[in-house]
C-alpha cells in the first residue's frame, strides 16, 4: 500500500518542493487527509488523486463551479450533502489547495503530490485517475484537445497508469515494471505541463474550444430552384429574375 508522503515529488523531479514553493507549500496534508475520510470514508478522494483532480481543473479551458466540483471530490450525489458532511476547515483547506495548484500550473513551477511506497517508489496511479475524473467534469472542451493530432495522445500515459488500477481479481489492469512505472509518470507529468499551455489561450480569452469549431453553414430560406417562381413575387420566374 502506498503511503502518502507530501515532501515526496515524481521520479523526474528528484526534489522536494521548498516551503512557498509549489502544490505542497502550507497545506497539513495529513490531516487533509483525515477531514477528506472523516466527511464520506467510503468515496471521499484521498489526497493524491484529489491533487491530479485540481490539476485538471486547472489545466481546462472551462471554469468548473464549487457546487460541480465538490460532490465529485467527496463521492457524494450534490452539494447539499458537501454542506451538511464537510466541515469549514476542510472545505478552506480544499479551496486553499485548488489555488496553489492552479497558482504552480501557471508559472509553470507545479510539484505533484504523489504518494510513495516503502521502497520509495512513486505510486502516481490515484493521482492519474484524479486528473481523468476532473477531465470528465468538460469533456467536450478536452475532446478540442484530443482532436489535434499533436495532442491525441495526450492523455495515454494517464490513462496506463489509472488502468493499473485493478490489479487483483478477473478485472486485472495492466502489468508495468517499476522503470515502465516511473517512465509513465514523468510522461504523464510533461503531458500535463503541455495540456496547460495548450488550453492558456483559451483560459485568457474567456472562450471554449468547442465554440471554436467550424459549424455547418445553414440556409435561412429554401433554395429556389431556377424555374420557380421568384420570390420577390414579379410573377416570373427566378432564372428569369433575381436568378440572372
Amino acid at each position: 500500500m502506498a503511503a502518502m508522503d507530501p515532501d515526496e515529488t515524481a521520479a523526474s523531479t528528484g526534489a522536494a518542493p521548498a516551503a512557498g514553493d509549489g502544490a505542497s507549500a502550507d497545506v497539513d496534508f495529513e490531516l487533509l487527509e483525515r477531514l477528506l475520510e472523516e466527511a464520506n470514508p467510503e468515496d471521499a478522494m484521498v489526497v493524491e488523486e484529489l491533487d491530479g483532480f485540481l490539476a485538471a481543473l486547472a489545466c481546462g479551458a472551462e471554469e468548473v463551479p464549487p457546487d460541480e466540483y465538490l460532490p465529485e471530490i467527496f463521492g457524494f450525489g450534490d452539494h447539499a450533502e458537501v454542506v451538511a458532511s464537510a466541515s469549514p476547515e476542510l472545505l478552506q483547506m480544499i479551496e486553499q489547495h485548488r489555488r496553489q495548484v492552479d497558482s504552480a500550473l501557471d508559472e509553470q513551477r507545479f510539484v505533484p503530490v504523489l504518494a510513495h511506497y516503502d521502497d520509495g517508489k512513486p505510486d502516481g496511479v490515484a493521482w492519474a485517475v484524479g486528473f481523468l475524473r476532473g477531465v470528465g467534469m468538460r469533456p467536450d472542451g478536452w475532446d478540442a484537445l484530443l482532436d489535434e493530432a499533436e495532442f491525441a495522445d495526450a492523455l495515454d500515459a494517464a490513462e496506463l497508469l489509472a488502468s493499473t488500477l485493478d490489479d487483483d481479481g478477473p478485472d486485472a489492469g495492466e502489468t508495468l515494471t517499476r522503470r515502465e512505472h516511473e517512465a509513465a509518470i514523468d510522461q504523464m507529468l510533461a503531458d500535463v505541463a503541455d495540456i496547460h499551455e495548450f488550453f492558456r489561450p483559451f483560459r485568457k480569452a474567456g472562450t471554449l474550444p468547442q465554440d471554436m469549431r467550424v459549424e455547418t453553414v445553414r440556409r435561412e430560406h429554401p433554395k429556389v430552384g431556377r424555374n420557380d417562381p421568384c420570390p420577390c413575387g414579379s410573377g416570373r420566374k427566378y432564372k428569369q429574375c433575381h436568378g440572372r
